[in-house]
């Protein structure tokens, strides 16, 4: 859905910072992000390769990702669904 988009290009000085502090893309991988809006058009049923697991049973709402999709979805409705972004990288 999101995979390798890198970090985005207009990332507030902060975040910036925050990525540089982890060494930036040479000691970081799976760099990505990705807008409520896209989160909330996400078909969740859908299945990995295997058909096994659903992204509800990896990210959905009844796992630790749930609190940070509450938050994105309540941002949203103040700044808009396009204007609420989670940058993620794996250390």
């Amino acid at each position: 859905m999101a995979e390798d988009r890198g970090f985005p290009d207009d990332a507030s000085d902060e975040l910036r910072a925050e990525f540089a502090g982890y060494g930036g893309p040479d000691d970081v991988h799976g760099t990505t992000w990705l807008t409520w809006a896209e989160l909330d058009a996400a078909d969740w049923q859908e299945t990995n390769a295997s058909g096994t697991r659903t992204r509800a049973s990896a990210a959905g709402t009844d796992t630790d990702w749930g609190r940070v999709w509450s938050v994105m979805r309540l941002l949203s409705e103040i700044h808009g669904a396009e204007n609420v972004r989670l940058v993620v990288w794996f250390y």
